[in-house]
């Protein structure tokens, strides 16, 4: 039998057809990530700022509840392990009372895993709300990290930018941020909504920050100083102290393995990033301290892995997000609680 040959022939993709397919679809990746790589930030700072929307009215229902926001117990020389953070008072205003029931202070107390050997791990498992999704960096396997701190204030009670200008610190915070001293040292009185004078829509309750990471110096690097803390700084103003930070190049205990910020929300100390000051620019330096450390006098800045700028709850509940390059007078007026400054726009 003879095949009869009907002159059709399979037809394929040449090698230069297969090329401008590889690179029409590897064009359209490239235009496309972008996109998608912007909408799943949008969505993770949305779910920062419910986090933050969340602490906020939890700080305002403590507040209903006790006629006073929650106070938090700093460290003293002493090392008392009953030094708990405000996050742990509001624990019940979270959905999450459960966690603070089995808080025991007699139980290895909340100090941060440190110099005393103390594991605060156990204490203080990881709670997303207290956790920004924009930021993956972790301490400690991620167990007990916090991307969250309490408003201490400024480092100078107005005029921030006038030397010499009135310097605040334990027993005097101007922030929203009330801190006991452990060892019996001078503590904050407790604050309530009528002291919040300047507005509660103008005064900053809650910001986020970047978890420490250890990357050597990289004081030209500013995209790194978020998730840096530098040595001390103090000035004769609040604008004084921000300028010595800036021009601080060494770095916080240098390698001795006190990597702290975001480590442990049960401990209050603002090493371990319980509090954060309205002294530095949002994303700029954090600096050790103004003051003494163990009244929680806090220079660290408000971080965030935000595109330009930094997510704050204030204290009537609603979050707003303020830019890397607001004006120092707005920023530090939305610091203090009693300040009487104008603060006018967060832009």
């Amino acid at each position: 039998m003879t095949h009869l040959s009907l002159g059709v022939r399979r037809q394929g993709f040449t090698l230069v057809e297969l090329l401008v397919v590889i690179a029409i679809i590897g064009t359209l990746v490239g235009l496309l990530l972008p996109a998608v790589q912007s909408a799943r930030e949008s969505a993770r700072r949305s779910q920062c700022t419910n986090n933050l929307k969340q602490m906020s009215m939890a700080f305002q229902n403590y507040h209903d509840t006790n006629q006073m926001f929650p106070q938090t117990k700093t460290w003293g020389p002493t090392y008392d392990h009953n030094q708990f953070s405000d996050k742990v008072l509001i624990l019940p205003f979270i959905e999450q009372g459960g966690i603070s029931k089995n808080l025991n202070p007699k139980d290895g107390g909340s100090y941060c895993p440190g110099w005393s050997g103390w594991n605060s791990l156990a204490l203080s498992g990881r709670i997303p709300a207290f956790n920004c999704p924009s930021n993956n960096n972790a301490l400690n396997g991620g167990q007990a990290n916090h991307t969250y701190s309490t408003n201490v204030g400024t480092s100078h009670n107005p005029p921030h930018g006038t030397t010499p200008a009135r310097k605040v610190g334990g027993g005097t915070h101007n922030g929203m941020q009330s801190t006991i001293q452990a060892s019996g040292g001078p503590s904050d009185p407790p604050i309530r909504m009528a002291d919040v004078s300047d507005g509660t829509t103008k005064t900053a309750l809650i910001s986020e920050f970047v978890i420490e990471a250890w990357n050597g110096n990289v004081t030209n690097d500013k995209k790194l100083w978020k998730s840096q803390v530098y040595s001390w700084t103090d000035g004769g103003s609040t604008a004084e102290t921000r300028q010595n930070c800036l021009n601080q190049s060494g770095l916080n205990d240098a390698g001795g393995g006190r990597v702290l910020r975001g480590s442990s929300w049960s401990w209050n100390q603002f090493m371990g990033g319980s509090s954060y000051a309205h002294i530095m620019m949002p994303n700029e330096k954090s600096c050790h301290t103004f003051g003494d450390d163990w009244n929680n006098d806090s220079a660290m800045a408000a971080t965030s892995m935000h595109p330009g700028g930094v997510n704050v709850g204030l204290v009537d509940g609603s979050v707003s997000f303020f830019t890397d390059s607001v004006s120092p007078e707005v920023w530090w007026a939305y610091g203090t609680r009693k300040g009487g400054e104008t603060a006018a726009s967060n832009d």
